[in-house]
């Protein structure tokens, strides 16, 4: 028994030091600097023809979803990804393989919920902990096309204090950091993540959402 719980732990340590190894070699990489908002940002041509500038462009956006992905085979496992511009289309995703349905969409709803809440949907979740507080809000951003879902993993895309998109990671056990790894990459550093609370005690049908640390379901 003491020898498999030691390996047991010795395992997520590993997994631990893996994670950090990764995301001090890409802050190291990119020399910690900020991303510059015209290279992330669409062209001015495009903007003439669209009248939005403030949006994330493909290249940057394929960057994002490769560093997740990247993220994801370091540590063995397998992630949803959507990245969206900020009225909520898709400029790029990736489905993983091993991926089930409600992954991707998972992944889809929290990009949403960091568009229409400008912050983490960790964030959301915490300020959010109540059923009565939560079943008021299901509903809201639905016309728009955007939702509140109370679960973490969705993390805006800011660069020089302009939201230019959002990203959305699920179908994992580190959807939040994931995504977190990813922006810090490509995009430089980022504001630090929403610090874990403990849920709020039980109540009759009632329940706390899963926040960063728990698989999507």
């Amino acid at each position: 028994m003491k020898n498999r719980n030691w390996r047991a732990v010795t395992s997520v340590m590993a997994l631990f030091a893996a994670i950090f190894v990764f995301v001090t070699a890409d802050a190291h990489a990119q020399g910690a600097t900020a991303a510059s908002l015209d290279k992330v940002t669409v062209s001015t041509d495009v903007a003439k023809r669209t009248l939005t500038k403030m949006q994330i462009n493909a290249e940057t956006a394929r960057a994002i979803v490769d560093a997740c992905v990247q993220f994801g085979k370091a540590s063995n496992a397998s992630y949803s990804i959507f990245v969206l511009a900020p009225n909520g289309d898709v400029i790029d995703a990736h489905v993983m393989d091993g991926q089930l349905p409600i992954g991707v969409e998972t992944a889809l709803l929290k990009a949403k919920t960091a568009l229409y809440a400008r912050t983490p949907s960790s964030a959301v979740a915490q300020r959010f902990n109540t059923v009565d507080g939560r079943v008021i809000r299901l509903n809201l951003g639905q016309s728009s096309g955007l939702a509140y879902y109370f679960v973490g993993g969705g993390l805006p895309i800011v660069v020089q204090d302009q939201l230019i998109g959002a990203i959305g990671v699920g179908g994992g056990n580190m959807d939040e950091m994931c995504a977190y790894t990813a922006l810090t990459k490509v995009l430089g550093p980022q504001p630090p993540l929403t610090p874990t609370q403990p849920p709020p005690a039980a109540t009759p049908g009632g329940g706390g959402g899963r926040g960063r640390g728990g698989r999507d379901q």
